[in-house]
This record gives structure tokens, C-alpha cells and sequence, in this order.
């Protein structure tokens, strides 16, 4: 399923390639919250003489005979990003990876430290806020057809800002109740006394709103960036194809990086799960990402190149041919690999957060730096990818990477819960070495994408994969609660892990145990990807169609997306977020 990609001299991709992107399959694998797999965006660049843009009117955009619309073809010499006309792609990468890492990183110290949600609705509130990933398909398509002053990719990013803009706006104007818990004088929490504010659970929807915005935001500006690096991608050589894309994957992986610093340092006090004195609030916190945004609004239109464009394909012939493409059985293989593959390594344990706060005592600065550490390692780990395995075939990649992950984290994990060793340094170590297979992981699904693309589409295809990949994620999170919630002792109950009896520890192992299960049988999905670039070429060529198989692709996770944002929906609501249904103790207890 690779495209035929023009590229100094390479032979232009054919209007009726088959496009497919996977997106960042094992950015999961850890079992927890990932921020790089949506924001690995946005790479280009250019000066005045290495860019040659064919006239508009070479290739019309108008549809073609057979309803297929004849996209334009940018003739773009290969470029670089660090140039003034086009410095602008990475500083907003960089921040597209910053703020989506904050939105995932505050999770922990003011969900469950401030507002003392359980663990089970903390997960639920977390797939709720990434909600807005699953739509990536919509947006990319819209992008595509719908230019705007001639532009199919920047005005897309300056609105991405303005509604994230918005949205940090609300949370930093927003007055902060006071926290769940009870506070010693020193600040810190009294786990073993009546909360002092249960009211609190009533305002958090205050927050899960505005950072379902700020993502939704983000979403679009990733999905205009995926494409106009795809764009610049095709043109590079076969041998080299892939460096652009790493560059952007270190730049936002340096993003996330900053991201850990800002919240180990400035989001630290006790409140939070911190040890500090001092620190900022979270509306405080709201307000400094909102000046960067301010910052990067005019360099985000006024320092991205993009080709400007007269005429744009129709909507109901880019429909066509975007069926034609789902219908052919080699994408549709890439589909249910994105769909199966994700679910599975997605199922995690509710236990996690909770040993990780109550038995391995991690604080908020030590999961920071750590995280800063580990996105160092992905960075050089990504380099060494790029310049010495960039022909190392696609499914030995993911094996060694689901193996490594799953047994360093289960060393850690087995070794916290039998109290072996309770050391947060320890726990949190596991994070940077499974940091490197990570690495490999997440670049070969974007060297998928870049394959798997095609021309006139580049927002299409990379929201198409990374759509059916993100709407298995609110179903994870959704069996996830429902299968560790029949546990006994209950495993989201802070009172229990304060007892830490043998039968309990017991418990939380067996579930961790199911979770490495569920990781592992991904790994017999594999051959549902191609091994290498050669081996996706002969698959687009030589597999059939099925509208049929393409239906089911598509149905089942429709279905199963309505069902888990209705369950998700039922456990962000005090009044029903008690139902064994949804993985509560029972609303009897």
C-alpha cells in the first residue's frame, strides 16, 4: 500500500493510489497517557531558491472523468524547515506537542490529587478530554477540499490556535474551589481523614470541557500540519524519505520534553501531588500557555510556506475516490491493525495511578523530570533510527518494541507492588529505557503514513488511520473500567492501598498480569501490516476490493465509539459514576 511518490525524478503518485497512515501504534504501550502520537506534526521548509511550485494550471482540480477529482501536484524541490519563510512549522509543531502534553500531564496532579477523583473516572475523564482525536478523518478531508484564501493547510493552523486560545482563556479567568482533601498546615493532603470539599466533583465538568476544546483545537492544526508534511515528505528519495519526518517527531518530542519541565517546576506544590511550597495554580498554569499561543499566531501564518492554490477538488468526487481507496482490501488490512491493535495494548489497568501515587510515592517533579529524560532518550533514540535502521523491516520493529516495553514495565511494576522495592526513581526509571523501543515504534507508524499517502490527500490520509486508531482508545478505557472493576478488593478504592494487605497486592498483580496479556496478543495482528516499502507497493497492486469488508471496517468501530462515549459519558456524572456497569463499586455501597 504505498503510493508511487514523486521525488527527484521519482515517478509522480498515480490519482488513484491508495492512501493509509498509522499513527503512532505503540505511543501506548506503556499503558498510559500519550501525547506525541497526535502532535508529531508539521514539518517543511524552504528558501527562495530551493522552491519550485508547478503553475495551477498545469494540473486542474477539477473532477476528472471518472468522478476522481485531478488534485494538483506541488512540484516542491526537497527543502529544509530551518529556514525564516518556513520556521514556522516547527515552532508550531513544538507548541502543538507542548500544550497537547500539558493537557495530558495535569491530568494526574489536579484530577486525581486536586479534585480526588477516583481512578476509574480519572481514566474516564482522560478519554473524554481526547476525544476530539477521533475526528481526525472529518478534519483532514475538510482541509483537503475546503481551501481558505487559497490555502488548504495555514488558515487551518491559525484557527487551531484561536479555538485553543479560547479555551486556555476560560481556564485561566476560572476562580479554583478548594481541593478534595484536607491539607496539613505543611500543605499536604490528609489521605485518611472525611474530605473537606466533596463539592468539588461537581465543578470538574468546568474543566473537562474547556480541555475537550483545547484539543479539539489542536486536532485541527495537527491534522493541516500532518498533511503539508506529507506533502514535503513525498519529495525526498527513497533512500533518505522518512528524515523530514524525524525531524519533526525530535521537534516535537523536544515539545513534550519542555512540557514535563514546566509542570515538574511550576505545577509542583503539594496540591498537586508535588512536594514544593510554592508553585503555580492551575489557571495559572492555563494563563502561561495562553501568551505562547498569543506569540505563535503570526509567526504561524507569516513564517509557514504554502503553495497557494486557485481552484480546489470537489467534495462529492473526493468522497468517491476516498471510498474507492477504503474499499481496497490492503488498506482495509491497516485499518483493523489500527482498530484491534490499539484497543488492546489500550486496556490498562485502573490499578495503575494508584500505585504509582500510594506505593511508589512518585511525585509530581520526579514524574516530570523523568518524562523529560525519557523524551531525551526518544529523541536520540528516533536519530539513530533515522540514520541507521530506516530499511529495518516495519513488524520486527513492532515486535522488539511491544517485547522490550512490556517486560521492562512489568519489572517495575511487580517489584513496586510486592514492596520489593517502593523507590519512585526506580519505578519511574523503566520509563526512560522503554523510551527507546518507543522511539522505533512511533517512527515507523509515521513512516507508514508517509508510504501510505497520496497526493491531493495528505489530510485524508493521515486523519483516516489515525481516526480508527483513536476511536478504539474511549472503548479501552471504557472495558478497561468495566473488566478491573469486578476485582475484588476494589482497585480504584484509596483505602485498600493504604491497608496494602498480601491478598490485595495479589489482586493488583493478577490485573496487571491481564494487561500484559492484552498487549501481547497484539502482536498476532502484525501480518496485517506490510514489512516494508517494497512489500506495501506489491500489496496496493496485487490485493482486490471488498465494499463489504470495507463496510465492517468502518461500522464496527462506529458502533463501538457510540457505546463507549455513552459509558464515558455515565462515569464523568457523580449520580451514575457509582453503577458496576461503568466499573463502579455499586451506587448501593
Amino acid at each position: 500500500m504505498r503510493v508511487s511518490i514523486q521525488a527527484d525524478g521519482e515517478k509522480s503518485a498515480a490519482s488513484r493510489s491508495q492512501p493509509s497512515n498509522l499513527e503512532h501504534t505503540g505511543s501506548s504501550l506503556r499503558k498510559s497517557t500519550s501525547y506525541l502520537s497526535q502532535v508529531t506534526t508539521l514539518a517543511a521548509g524552504t528558501d527562495d531558491e530551493s522552491i519550485s511550485v508547478g503553475s495551477s494550471t498545469d494540473q486542474s482540480s477539477a473532477e476528472s472523468d471518472d468522478g476522481e477529482p485531478a488534485f494538483e501536484e506541488d512540484e516542491l524541490e526537497l527543502i529544509s524547515i530551518w529556514t525564516w519563510q518556513t520556521i514556522g512549522l516547527p515552532v508550531s509543531g513544538f507548541l502543538l506537542a507542548f500544550l497537547n502534553a500539558i493537557a495530558s500531564g495535569v491530568v494526574y496532579g489536579f484530577f486525581l490529587g486536586y479534585m480526588g477523583l477516583d481512578s476509574y473516572v480519572m481514566a474516564s475523564v482522560a478519554a473524554l478530554m481526547k476525544l476530539p482525536e477521533v475526528f481526525l478523518f472529518p478534519l483532514g478531508m475538510s482541509n483537503d477540499c475546503f481551501p481558505i484564501f487559497g490555502y488548504n493547510r495555514k488558515p487551518y493552523l491559525l484557527a487551531c490556535w484561536l479555538i485553543s486560545g479560547g479555551a486556555l482563556l476560560v481556564m485561566s479567568l476560572r476562580h479554583m474551589p478548594a481541593p478534595y482533601y484536607c491539607q496539613y498546615p505543611d500543605g499536604s493532603y490528609d489521605w485518611y481523614s472525611p474530605p473537606c470539599n466533596p463539592d468539588i466533583h461537581t465543578h470538574k465538568n468546568w474543566y473537562i470541557f474547556p480541555l475537550f476544546v483545547l484539543i479539539a483545537g489542536l486536532q485541527i492544526g495537527s491534522t493541516a500540519g500532518e498533511g503539508l508534511i506529507l506533502q514535503y515528505s513525498r519529495c525526498e528519495p527513497a533512500e533518505r524519505r522518512g528524515h523530514i519526518k524525524a525531524e519533526m517527531t525530535m521537534v516535537c518530542t523536544a515539545g513534550g520534553l519542555t512540557s514535563s519541565l514546566v509542570i515538574g517546576f511550576l505545577l509542583n506544590g503539594k496540591a498537586y501531588l508535588g512536594t514544593f511550597d510554592w508553585g503555580l495554580s492551575f489557571s495559572g498554569l492555563m494563563a502561561v500557555c495562553l501568551v505562547m499561543v498569543i506569540i505563535v499566531i503570526p509567526v504561524s501564518w507569516f513564517c509557514v510556506h504554502e503553495p497557494q492554490k486557485t481552484t480546489h477538488p470537489a467534495l462529492r468526487g473526493h468522497a468517491k475516490s476516498s471510498w474507492r481507496l477504503v474499499k481496497k482490501n490492503a488498506l482495509s488490512s491497516i485499518l483493523i491493525f489500527a482498530f484491534v491493535v490499539q484497543f488492546l495494548i489500550g486496556t490498562v489497568t485502573t490499578a495503575s495511578p494508584m500505585v504509582q501515587s500510594q506505593w511508589a510515592g512518585v511525585k509530581v517533579l520526579q514524574q516530570q523530570l523523568c518524562g523529560s529524560a525519557g523524551m531525551f532518550v526518544m529523541m536520540i533514540a528516533t536519530w539513530m533510527y533515522k540514520e541507521f535502521f530506516l530499511q529495518t523491516s516495519w513488524r520486527k520493529a513492532i515486535l522488539i518494541a511491544v517485547l522490550t516495553v512490556s517486560v521492562l514495565d512489568a519489572v517495575a511494576s511487580f517489584l513496586t507492588i510486592f514492596g520489593v522495592v517502593r523507590n519512585q526513581y526506580f519505578y519511574l526509571g523503566e520509563a526512560i529505557v522503554g523510551n527507546v523501543p518507543k522511539a522505533a515504534l512511533a517512527l515507523v507508524a509515521n513512516l507508514m503514513i508517509i508510504e501510505l499517502s497520496e497526493r491531493g490527500r495528505e489530510g485524508m490520509c493521515y486523519g483516516l488511520i489515525a481516526t480508527l486508531q483513536n476511536a478504539s482508545m474511549p472503548l479501552a478505557t471504557v472495558v478497561s473500567n468495566q473488566i478491573y472493576g469486578l476485582f475484588r478488593p476494589n482497585l480504584s478504592e484509596l483505602e485498600n492501598y493504604v491497608a496494602d494487605t498480601p491478598q490485595f497486592r495479589s489482586t493488583v498483580a493478577w490485573s496487571y498480569v491481564l494487561s500484559y496479556a492484552m498487549s501481547l496478543m497484539s502482536l498476532f495482528f502484525l501480518p496485517l501490516i506490510p514489512k516494508q516499502k517494497d512489500h506495501a507497493r506489491r500489496r496496493k497492486e496485487e490485493w482486490s476490493s471488498s465494499p463489504f469488508a470495507a463496510t465492517l471496517v468502518l461500522g464496527i468501530p462506529a458502533i463501538c465509539l457510540l457505546y463507549a462515549v455513552t459509558v464515558l459519558l455515565l462515569t464523568s456524572q457523580p449520580q451514575t459514576a457509582c453503577m458496576r456497569w461503568v466499573g463502579g463499586p455499586g451506587c448501593e455501597s
